[in-house]
């Protein structure tokens, strides 16, 4: 075995060479810093060493044997992310990118392995193809019973008594739009390895994502809708006024579930929007919402008559109790005085309760995209439809939007060519006017108007009167 002063060549049982290099520690955490790298033969060893030398003296510390699973655990670890968003890279690497590829050498990564599994993930989001047929109820070794049985598509991912709802797996393709997210994921990842020398290039560059099809909204009709609140209001009075204030302001359902007694001004008839709440793994989180620092949304009067004759009654309900509600109490909430706010995954699940009993189909979401249609319908411009719906830019809601300001672009797209049309019919007139001597009078201008009106495409009454202009100008 040959050795260095910071470094070693070592022969394998199999043959090998793996060379190590002492790189000094790590200033932060105070670990060392080994590198290394398997040689086919001793003079490859040799020269990798002399190359491994060089590169810790000089700074450099290339990890040629980093996986993918390595970059992408250090990415989760330095990339500023929010909560949510967070925990959604977590799954997608726990659930589909770690046990396929995260044992992967990132050097040994090609863009022809990123394309094969999104093929896979087209065909089976749970890529089925790699599962085992039967599916164990411990990872250890047990006796199997009734809970061991084949794939299932099981209705929870916690522990739990399989029954009726847990059914055989069958394969369901994954959505374009969240493989293009898994691959923006592993693009993120190698991009930190290539800024840490683990490897010379982002090899996700090459790949093929798909790209989604634009999401067409499918808000319900002001006809559904008002059928839906007036069957929520008669069996559930809060959740109506939930529903109603999130059709009203265009709010997200965490915002909406964030609200608090003391943001609403009723004599301004204003209320502000400043946090979105949200719970992640049990935990409750509130925190600012997409748009930064929030914003005030204008709210009508039957609005806030409705809400503030609610905090009203539940004030009167909780003093009988002989307790008090803070003026900072959740605007909804299961607790009498309003000091936790509903889950919005309950809301969710509520909605689509009430919804399919009215022939509703599409999700919660959609009263957000109901908002922002019938305001673009009727004639309400832009940059106002953005700042009540929380786009940082207009180009976002017009992205989602598009097609519901088609009858405004429409009548904008008369307003050019009806101007160049009457003016060229003008001009035109003027020509034939010129070839004529000026008429005199009143009649010799009707009767010119008569013969020249036709052959300039103008009625009679159009043809006098500019051709009053033109004499008159003379």
């Amino acid at each position: 075995m040959a050795k260095t002063s910071k470094g070693h060549i070592q022969q394998l049982p199999s043959g090998s060479f793996r060379v190590k290099v002492y790189a000094g520690t790590d200033p932060v955490t105070g670990k060392a810093r080994l590198l290394r790298q398997t040689c086919p033969d001793e003079a490859a060893a040799h020269a990798a060493l002399s190359r491994m030398l060089v590169e810790a003296g000089g700074g450099r510390f290339p990890d040629q044997q980093a996986t993918l699973g390595q970059a992408l655990g250090k990415y989760l670890e330095v990339a500023d992310l929010e909560v949510s968003t967070r925990e959604a890279h977590e799954g997608y690497v726990r659930r589909t990118i770690g046990p396929v590829l995260g044992e992967v050498k990132i050097r040994k990564l090609g863009a022809d392995s990123l394309d094969a599994l999104y093929t896979a993930l087209k065909k089976c989001s749970r890529l089925c193809g790699r599962l085992p047929r039967t599916e164990h109820h411990a990872d250890g070794e047990h006796s199997c019973d009734q809970r061991c049985g084949p794939l299932r598509d099981h209705r929870t991912t916690r522990p739990h008594g399989c029954d009726a709802r847990c059914r055989p797996h069958a394969c369901k393709p994954m959505k374009p739009a969240t493989i293009l997210r898994i691959h923006s994921i592993i693009s993120s990842a190698l991009d930190l390895a290539v800024r840490y020398d683990w490897v010379d290039r982002n090899v996700a560059k090459n790949a093929s994502p798909p790209h989604p099809r634009k999401r067409e909204p499918d808000p319900p009709t002001p006809e559904l809708a008002a059928r839906l609140l007036n069957l929520v209001w008669t069996e559930d009075e809060e959740f109506g006024l939930y529903l109603w204030t999130a059709i009203t302001t265009g709010a997200r359902r965490g915002e909406v579930s964030a609200l608090r007694e003391n943001r609403f001004d009723f004599a301004r008839q204003q209320v502000r929007v400043s946090t979105n709440y949200i719970v992640k793994q049990g935990s409750r989180i509130e925190k600012a919402p997409k748009d930064g620092e929030g914003r005030a949304l204008s709210l009508d009067l039957l609005t806030c008559e409705l809400l503030r004759e609610r905090f009203q009654r539940r004030r009167a309900d909780a003093q009988a109790l002989g307790v008090q509600v803070p003026e900072d109490a959740f605007a909804f909430s299961p607790d009498p005085v309003g000091s936790t706010p509903w889950n919005p995954d309950t809301m969710t699940h509520r909605y689509r309760r009430y919804a399919l009993r009215v022939g509703i189909t599409s999700s919660l979401k959609e009263l957000r995209h109901y908002s922002a249609t019938q305001l673009l319908a009727a004639g309400t411009d832009l940059n106002t439809v953005a700042g009540r719906l929380g786009h940082a830019e207009g180009s976002t809601t017009l992205k989602f939007y598009a097609q519901f300001t088609r009858p405004a672009d429409q009548a904008a797209a008369t307003v050019i060519p009806s101007q160049l049309d009457g003016l060229r019919k003008k001009e035109r007139l003027r020509e034939f006017y010129r070839q004529h001597m000026p008429p005199s009078g009143a009649d010799e201008l009707a009767a010119l108007a008569s013969v020249i009106g036709p052959q300039a495409g103008l009625d009679e009454h159009i043809t006098l009167a500019w051709l009053t202009e033109f004499a008159s100008a003379h």
